[in-house]
């Protein structure tokens, strides 16, 4: 049997969540984040939503530009989310968890139509089977295409941390990429990044860090910040089914 405490938290995610998709409609225009995961050789190994096929992922891209919409480099994005303006028709790639086809397959095609992308990091999946090794995380990271965040040491839910824990997940995170890369970590993305797993209490703290912002895992776009903040900005994951509609 679900608990209360559960249920309500449940029933939280899904009004912010049907409250954004109103406000997609309403305010349509604002800059948008996407969200890739693992990106596979063929439509047929896709098996869930937390992955696409190369030649989706290309043609999705190719088809942003065809669009006349704008791909934002890291300051751009910032810009965007400090000075709270619309970016109008633009857009922003990240990668969650680190999976090694970011480098042999995204990287690539992001390279040869100079697209800028964002890698947010768990550090305890690098190095383990078919996930990016230091020395790919290095190589993009000095190119000024290639943007490194943090998606803390773990890909736990954040919600049952306590406040130490936390902290630890965060700043440890930071810490241990801005040595392996020597550069600056200025985001963050919560792993799963509902409401169901991250509290109102997470993203307070994470207020206290030098983050400069950070990332949900709830779809809208940034003209929706007044209602988000900048720690739990929204985005938009990109998969088979999304694509198909």
């Amino acid at each position: 049997m679900i608990s209360i405490g559960l249920r309500i938290i449940r029933e939280q995610n899904r009004i912010y969540t049907l409250l954004l998709r109103l406000l997609s409609y309403l305010q349509p225009a604002g800059s948008k984040v996407y969200i890739f995961h693992d990106i596979l050789d063929d439509i047929s190994l896709v098996k869930s939503p937390f992955t696409i096929s190369k030649s989706s992922f290309e043609s999705f891209l190719s088809d942003q530009l065809a669009k006349g919409n704008h791909a934002n480099t890291f300051e751009e994005l910032t810009q965007i989310i400090l000075k709270r303006y619309t970016g109008s028709n633009s857009f922003t790639i990240t990668f969650d968890d680190a999976n090694e086809s970011v480098y042999t397959k995204a990287y690539p095609f992001l390279k040869a139509h100079s697209i800028p992308f964002i890698v947010l990091i768990t550090k305890e999946l690098i190095g383990k089977p078919n996930f990016l090794i230091e020395e790919q995380i290095v190589e993009m990271a000095h190119d000024s295409l290639c943007t490194i965040g943090s998606h803390a040491l773990q890909h736990k839910m954040f919600r049952y941390m306590t406040d130490n824990e936390a902290l630890m997940e965060y700043n440890e995170s930071r810490t241990y990429l801005k040595q392996l890369t020597g550069q600056n970590v200025d985001c963050f993305a919560f792993p799963y990044g509902r409401l169901v797993e991250v509290s109102f209490k997470n993203i307070k703290l994470l207020k206290q860090t030098s983050y400069k912002f950070a990332f949900s895992a709830i779809a809208g776009n940034l003209n929706q910040q007044w209602l988000s903040g900048k720690y739990y900005l929204s985005r938009i994951n990109v998969c088979e089914e999304v694509l198909v509609k």
